[in-house]
């Protein structure tokens, strides 16, 4: 089942008192869309099945059809004349009402008529296509005005609402009634963080590994260069203690290397003893080139 779907149903099973009814038909039919006739089309029976129940006999109809996609279901007005307080792109704010309940119930039917909502490895995406730039301006300022984040685009001259932000797409939806599936949007989003920041630990450690390993196999080099061409008490004790550490320990850190030294020293102290031992492998090499 798509997340779409999942939405759907959660609002599609919310109780309907009879006060907030009409908010959600007039929802419904905001969003249906078409030209001689007003209707919406869903892949989902329960969407579809919910708009059916909450209209009065013989004012919708309903089909279903089976085509190369899948089974579709239509749902579209039959009664124009029950359905004419509901026809203009303005949205009647007497007919909705002012309270968090009565919106929320008529973006409820909106969301089930024409909205879609996406949870992708790439990302979050919640759309309502209501179609006109009108209908869509209507619809954003009511949703703005409820202190919720969305915004207008479109595709040629069809117009729809969006959000790509997961904390604005959970407050919609919860706003609407989908509760359960704005949680289930933020949980999916702290593990997307928890994996991003253990990922991001992982790569940090990787690469300090590498780095480490890369500066000991030099290190070495220079070591081995020293006592094969080096002559007695060149290499200083202070010198030979910090070889002979790195040759036991090839994979340990500066800063370990420094705690295995006696007395112990600092990182930078073991960087500075490196220092000087790759100073005077280089005049080995130079020494051999000349």
């Amino acid at each position: 089942m798509s997340f779409t779907n999942e939405v759907k149903h959660e609002l599609c099973a919310c109780d309907v008192p009879d006060e907030l009814r009409e908010k959600i038909r007039y929802g419904l039919f905001y969003g249906f869309r078409g030209n001689d006739e007003h209707y919406f089309i869903s892949h989902d029976k329960t969407a579809a099945g919910y708009a059916r129940r909450l209209f009065p006999k013989n004012t919708v109809s309903y089909e279903q059809h089976t085509g190369k996609t899948g089974t579709s279901y239509q749902v579209t007005a039959a009664d124009r004349l029950f359905f004419m307080k509901y026809s203009t792109p303005v949205i009647s704010r007497s007919l909705i009402g002012g309270n968090d309940a009565e919106v929320g119930a008529f973006l409820r039917g909106t969301f089930v008529s024409c909205g879609n909502v996406y949870v992708q490895k790439a990302g979050y995406h919640l759309e309502l296509s209501a179609g006109t730039e009108e209908k869509c301006e209507q619809l954003h300022q009511l949703i703005n005005e409820q202190g919720m984040n969305i915004s207008i685009s479109h595709r040629g001259s069809s117009y729809f609402l969006y959000s790509k932000n997961s904390e604005d797409i959970s407050d919609i939806l919860t706003f609407m009634g989908a509760v359960q599936c704005a949680m289930k949007i933020m949980n999916i989003k702290i593990i997307k963080e928890v994996r991003s920041g253990i990922n991001r630990s992982v790569n940090c450690e990787t690469a300090n590994i590498e780095r480490t390993v890369r500066a000991s196999s030099k290190q070495l080099d220079d070591i081995k260069l020293i006592l094969e061409n080096a002559e007695p008490g060149e290499l200083s004790d202070d010198l030979r203690e910090i070889a002979l550490l790195r040759m036991n320990n090839p994979d340990m850190s500066l800063r370990d290397l420094g705690k295995l030294a006696n007395p112990v020293i600092s990182r930078s102290g073991v960087n500075h003893r490196f220092e000087r031992i790759a100073k005077l492998a280089e005049e080995i090499r130079n020494h051999q080139c000349s």
